[in-house]
């Protein structure tokens, strides 16, 4: 049996799932190598730690940028849960800007990707705390995610907020990581129009990991929890310590 990549659906719903590289075991059944525990690939996948200060950072620019740019939202759309720090800052950013005119509306969603019986990856929305209903002809839509990785799930938010009449160049879309795979056959209709950080890449390129510190967890070996948590903060130890239990 040759090692395969195993799909775990964790973090944004827009990143392709998280893979696993473990070798197979004597004994192992089928079922039992495609589920593996959530650690076992912690050791195997490059990843990028970043810290969440950076994101701060990163979102105040990319505000001042949109701003500087003349785009001034009316509703922000944040993608949970990947979108909410992210949004959190832009939309602070804004309410500052905008503290003597028309309040902006900060608003989130709630997406899910899930496989269908035909095996084709599905996006369910479980609910909007602004409905696009109520979105008029004019608002100026801001939609906030993490990172656009596979693209699907911006894609299918940005496809209902359109269908409400609202233009293109009044939806604007932004995210922290743009993954552009250059010679990707099938690019989809809506790319970000905002990034902190764009990474050019192949499909046939290794994958990298980003694990944003300001809301994950999951997927952490022990020796990436003591070098990015214990080692600067000893009494996470017995906080974090559920997630080395197998």
């Amino acid at each position: 049996m040759e090692p395969v990549r195993t799909p775990l659906r964790t973090g944004s719903t827009d990143r392709p799932h998280r893979f696993c590289y473990c070798a197979p075991v004597p004994g192992m059944d089928a079922v039992q190598y495609n589920n593996p525990p959530p650690l076992c690939y912690a050791s195997f996948m490059k990843k990028e730690f970043l810290p969440y200060d950076i994101v701060r950072d990163n979102a105040l620019k990319l505000a001042c940028k949109i701003y500087g740019d003349g785009f001034m939202p009316d509703v922000i759309y944040v993608s949970l849960r990947g979108g909410a720090y992210l949004g959190n800052v832009i939309s602070e950013y804004f309410k500052v800007i905008k503290h003597q005119g028309r309040p902006v509306y900060y608003a989130a969603v709630v997406a899910r990707s899930y496989t269908d019986v035909r095996k084709s990856d599905q996006i369910k929305v479980e609910g909007w705390t602004y409905a696009p209903e109520h979105l008029r002809i004019g608002d100026k839509v801001l939609l906030v995610d993490d990172i656009f990785d596979s693209g699907k799930t911006i894609n299918h938010l940005a496809g209902i907020i359109l269908e409400r009449g609202i233009p293109r160049q009044d939806l604007k879309v932004a995210v922290h990581d743009y993954k552009h795979f250059f010679d990707k056959d099938d690019q989809l209709p809506v790319q970000p129009d905002y990034w902190c950080r764009k990474h050019d890449l192949s499909v046939n390129d290794e994958d990298r990991w980003i694990h944003y510190m300001s809301h994950e967890l999951v997927g952490l070996s022990p020796q990436e929890l003591e070098e990015h948590y214990y080692k600067r903060d000893g009494e996470l130890r017995d906080v974090l310590s559920v997630l080395e239990k197998p």
